[in-house]
């Protein structure tokens, strides 16, 4: 089944395997199991896979379909070489027949220990490969065993149950509290996918180094930065080296110390802005005096990063305490790059302005409703449409070298213009949000409020004070 997703002139986009049920406005997949794999589908009587893409976007079922079916090309692809020998499906099925004998993974041991044999199961067995009279051990006929059935016994006589990489991501993200639904999670999720899609949903001690070199070679040919290559590999190893602990399998470590190619030189140096450019972008803010500028100019005399300004909520302003600071947290609309970015930052020039023009407009508990969608579920937080809205009005400002100046700019910028006021490291650390290097730097509160601002009003440009006094 085709559907057209798209039309433009001449040119028209058809999607394969997805349909609408009568009365149903959700996509479902539909598509054929090829005769040699069918074996492996067993509840697939019909010889179909038929499920829910769970949306009702027509553009977006056509992609999630599209992924589906490279996953599956990948597994059948295993299955016909001989890499797997059974599928998800199978190693269901398996466990609901040794359910319906009353039967568990691993009870061999038992049965075996007093000297009992669950008759029933093994007769089936037996009669699946034609065994009469006098029987040998399992281990020396299994092999000619339907899929299910040897697998059900596989199970059933102590070997391991094999664990999908599918499988293994979803453990991996509920031991370790990562919600997939989050910023983290969600790279994770979508890292593991485009393994699967490319290689297939095996068991996780299937895969190979050569897989791992290949989806290296696959992730640069699609143009993403060896850095980015690097950042994903980071993602998808701990869930291998995980599961192989947790389910006491062999860990291959096929993602430890691959070679990315070039590593890091396709990156282009971000540089700071100068300070007659903090000036210059200070005074185009307070002339804009809209929520876009308000982000600029909060981000421009606190060093904070841009998610952490665009995801701020109300509560966590406070502009009538006698030092006015922002407690920067994580919230239901963003994490934190670290534990250490969890710190009170005071608010001086050119952010205490940003901030005392924006609150009278925050929306659903936000100062900056614009990058949040409040009626998703979590909270939708709009950073890339922050960090491309904020790119495009610097680069249209006059600034030297602005293709190599970006919002994380000012984060440089603050680190430059508080080491020219000599203000000490552990001091600038606390302010943006790194961590301070030794034993004892765990202990106790940290800085106080006062001694942050007293270095924050240190760096704030005079002009652009004038410019807000005349304002006010």
């Amino acid at each position: 089944m085709s559907v057209v997703v798209l039309e433009s002139g001449a040119f028209s986009i058809v999607a394969k395997y997805i349909f609408q049920k009568s009365g149903s406005a959700v996509w479902y997949f539909r598509r054929r199991i090829p005769d040699d794999v069918r074996k492996h589908y067993p509840g697939k009587k019909n010889g179909y896979l038929i499920f829910s893409l769970g949306t009702k976007d027509q553009l977006e079922a056509a992609k999630k379909a599209h992924q589906k079916a490279l996953e599956q090309e990948a597994m059948w692809k295993s299955i016909r070489d001989g890499n797997v020998a059974a599928g998800p499906e199978v190693v269901s099925a398996a466990k609901e027949m040794l359910s319906s004998y009353g039967l568990k993974p691993g009870q061999y041991a038992e049965y075996e220990a007093a000297d009992l044999e669950p008759g029933e199961f093994v007769n089936e067995l037996h009669h699946q490969v034609g065994i009469t009279g006098s029987h040998n051990q399992y281990k020396n006929w299994h092999k000619d065993l339907p899929p299910v059935h040897r697998m059900a016994g596989d199970l059933f006589y102590g070997g391991k149950e094999p664990v999908f990489l599918s499988v293994a991501l979803k453990e991996f993200q509920e031991l370790k509290g990562e919600d997939p639904k989050d910023r983290a999670g969600k790279d994770r999720v979508r890292v593991v996918n485009e393994f699967i899609t490319q290689f297939g949903d095996l068991p996780i001690e299937k895969y190979s180094r050569d897989d791992a070199n290949s989806f290296v070679k696959a992730l640069l040919e699609k143009g993403n930065k060896t850095t980015t290559v690097q950042r994903r590999i980071n993602s998808i190893r701990p869930v291998f080296s995980f599961t192989s602990r947790e389910r006491e399998l062999t860990d291959k470590r096929i993602f430890e110390s691959l070679s990315i190619p070039k590593l890091g030189e396709d990156t282009k140096a971000r540089l700071p802005f100068e300070r007659s450019e903090i000036a210059l972008i200070q005074a185009a803010c307070i002339a804009e005096d809209d929520d876009i500028r308000w982000v600029v100019a909060l981000l421009s005399d606190t060093g904070m990063r841009l998610g952490e300004a665009t995801g701020l909520m109300t509560a966590d302003v406070y502009l009538d305490d006698p030092i006015p600071y922002v407690s920067i947290r994580p919230n239901s609309a963003r994490r934190l790059k670290s534990n250490s970015s969890v710190r009170d930052v005071p608010l001086v020039g050119a952010s205490l302005w940003a901030l005392r023009r924006a609150m009278p407009y925050a929306k659903n508990g936000f100062v900056f409703p614009r990058y949040i969608d409040a009626t998703k579920d979590p909270v939708l937080h709009k950073g890339t449409s922050a960090s491309n809205a904020l790119k495009k009005w610097l680069r249209s400002q006059p600034i030297t070298q602005s293709d190599m100046k970006t919002n994380h700019s000012f984060r440089h910028s603050a680190q430059d213009r508080l080491r020219e006021v000599q203000t000490p490291q552990d001091i600038r650390n606390a302010i943006c949000g790194w961590t301070n290097k030794g034993i004892g730097e765990g202990y106790g509160r940290g800085f106080s409020l006062g001694v942050l601002a007293q270095h924050l009003e240190k760096i704030v440009l005079p002009e652009t004070m004038r410019l807000i006094q005349g304002e006010e």
